[in-house]
């Protein structure tokens, strides 16, 4: 074992430069317990990464996370790249992978480091974000929920394309909120290279994006002076955007009507129903009619999003799957309450986040039938639920403790 780990001395490298980076920003170093917070994130990802290595595979880290592995080791030592780069994700991310491997040694702990990295960057992004929509006093609490999550910090810390999607969505995020802010070429320019990152990553991304960059520009610039003041400018801007990406995903082939959409989804989870796991929920949906839409979405999006439920649990996983259901319910239940509570601006900025995180989690749910899978597809917009949930959650755990305790000097369990 010793001799792999000197092997994997770039992936040690690559260890040691993620607790670094933290401290590349000035707004995150300032605070020794945001700091100290990330940090601790960080380790139980390095630790994972050590076990599934040096040790044994951890639940979970096989399958899809070893095949990429050695996807990218076929492209490092391959005399030319895979073709097909810019049109299918898999190939786009081993070619990645390879590219890496080509230049550093085709080590697994180099690719499950990588993983690391980009949830590093995640939890600076993050906070950024943070500061953003001015929840700095909950700052803490968002990084420790969005980075101890047991499911996530397995799924993270493989050769996994979750960590990257969860990377490239939240600086989707990001830089609208900015474009929001403060309209820009350069801001433009980050919002669509964050879209096409992402869009590398899975094909159902590709859809995704399209359709939301129509609402990203839209809302964006909706919000400048001279449009509020000129009600119609909105209409017309909204026109252009939608004929411009129409056109322009016509022509890379990209566009689908809701129609196609519906039978591809279909399609999809009929043929993959054939061949049902333990965790199958497997709810159909019926494009026949539009009652039969009505009735089998909403079961298909709360399947996705909440199963297991009770009476589907069967096994100790199966528990921890039921209690990880519960706190994304209770996130989004305090993510929706805090949308309702806002007003103006912030209302506006709640809106186009949950709009962001519903889309999101609808295009996966079309495309999964179990709470299995689904656990890996919740983590690119968990940190955007974290973001709008965790407050409201802090904030009731506050009340709870006050009533039971009182306010007194030693009621330390919560901070102020």
């Amino acid at each position: 074992m010793f001799l792999n780990m000197m092997q994997d001395w770039t992936g040690w490298l690559l260890m040691i430069f993620s607790f670094s980076i933290v401290l590349m920003w000035k707004s995150v170093r300032s605070d020794t317990k945001l700091v100290h917070a990330i940090w601790f994130c960080i380790f139980l990802h390095h630790v994972v990464v050590f076990l599934n290595v040096y040790v044994g595979g951890v639940i979970g880290t096989e399958g899809d996370a070893r095949s990429f592995h050695f996807f990218g080791v076929d492209a490092a030592v391959s005399s030319e790249p895979e073709k097909g780069f810019w049109t299918s994700p898999q190939v786009a991310y081993a070619n990645s992978l390879g590219f890496i491997y080509r230049a550093f040694g085709t080590s697994i702990f180099l690719g499950d480091e990588l993983s690391v990295l980009a949830f590093t960057l995640s939890c600076i992004v993050l906070v950024r974000l943070v500061s953003l929509l001015d929840l700095e006093r909950f700052r803490i609490w968002i990084v420790l929920f969005f980075g101890l999550l047991p499911s996530a910090v397995i799924f993270r810390s493989v050769t996994l394309r979750e960590s990257w999607q969860a990377l490239f969505f939240l600086l989707f995020v990001y830089w609208a909120v900015r474009l929001r802010k403060r309209l820009g070429i350069l801001i433009v320019l980050f919002v669509l290279m964050s879209a096409l990152c992402m869009s590398l990553l899975h094909s159902g991304l590709q859809l995704y994006v399209v359709y939301l960059i129509v609402i990203i520009f839209y809302w964006g610039i909706s919000g400048r002076k001279m449009v509020r003041q000129k009600p119609y400018l909105k209409f017309l801007l909204a026109g252009l955007f939608i004929t411009c990406v129409i056109v322009l995903a016509q022509k890379n082939e990209k566009f689908l009507t809701a129609g196609q959409i519906l039978e591809e989804t279909n399609i999809f989870r009929e043929n993959a129903a054939l061949h049902p796991g333990r965790t199958t929920y497997g709810v159909m949906l019926d494009p026949s009619s539009v009652i039969g839409l009505v009735k089998t979405i909403p079961i298909m999006f709360a399947q996705y999003m909440f199963a297991p439920f009770p009476w589907q649990v069967g096994s100790v996983r199966d528990i921890y799957a039921l209690l990880e259901s519960m706190l994304r319910f209770m996130l989004m239940f305090f993510a929706v309450s805090s949308w309702r509570r806002s007003s103006g601006e912030v209302r506006s900025y709640h809106s186009f986040l949950l709009i962001a995180i519903l889309s999101m989690e609808f295009m996966w749910a079309s495309g999964t039938i179990s709470w299995g899978t689904a656990a890996r597809h919740h983590i690119p917009a968990y940190g955007v639920i974290v973001l709008l949930g965790v407050p409201g959650l802090i904030l009731f755990m506050r009340k709870i403790h006050i009533g039971l305790f009182g306010r007194g000097k030693n009621n330390t369990m919560l901070p102020k």
